[in-house]
């Protein structure tokens, strides 16, 4: 998991690294990094998206989200997590203008999961691979920093599957491949535009 991880941050850096070279040179490409606040609020899960211009109405974008962090509460001794390693990339569309304004995009996404939650205590784990279309605002707060509203769902397949009782009985509940549509995002993004 780490490995992926750290090949996905790799992949990352190598994109914005270049397309920020290109930047350099006369085109006005311009190179915008965020990271999701609700994402952080969600059981602390790291997340970083670079986004590229490609013309004045369409950027590229590639994202990374990784928790590996595990809850215990006191009370009740119920173990709460949101486990992940998820990659995605794709393109967005700005009727106004790259990086501020509505937008509307799709993307490719993978995802290999192990998660419970407040409301239910099943323990659901497995690995995913999907598309999906989100929408969203962007604020322009100031010339470089932005603030970036968006929900979005995806579709696809999980190829390994298993949903648990609990996470302390591991008695199956439902297993096996099998087709899915979900939400996938309701974020509000910092961005910072380079």
């Amino acid at each position: 998991m780490k490995r992926r991880f750290l090949t996905i941050l790799i992949l990352l850096t190598a994109l914005t690294s270049s397309f920020q070279l290109m930047s350099q040179e006369k085109r006005k490409t311009r190179v915008a990094l965020s990271t999701d606040v609700v994402d952080w609020a969600n059981f602390a899960t790291i997340n970083l998206e670079a986004g590229v211009s490609v013309h004045q109405h369409f950027s590229i974008q590639a994202g990374a989200k990784y928790n590996p962090w595990e809850f215990t509460t006191r009370n009740l001794g119920l173990q709460l997590y949101n486990k992940q390693t998820t990659a995605y990339a794709g393109f967005r569309y700005w009727p106004w203008y790259v990086f501020s304004g509505w937008w509307v995009g799709a993307q490719a996404q993978y995802t290999d999961y192990a998660e419970t939650g407040l409301w239910r205590h099943a323990l659901d784990t497995g690995a995913a691979v999907g598309g999906g279309v989100s929408f969203g605002y962007t604020l322009m707060l100031h010339e470089k920093l932005n603030l970036e509203f968006g929900a979005g769902v995806w579709a696809g397949r999980r190829f390994e599957h298993n949903l648990y009782c609990c996470p302390d009985c591991m008695r199956i509940r439902e297993c096996g491949p099998g087709n899915f549509v979900a939400l996938n995002d309701i974020s509000i993004a910092l961005m910072y535009v380079f």
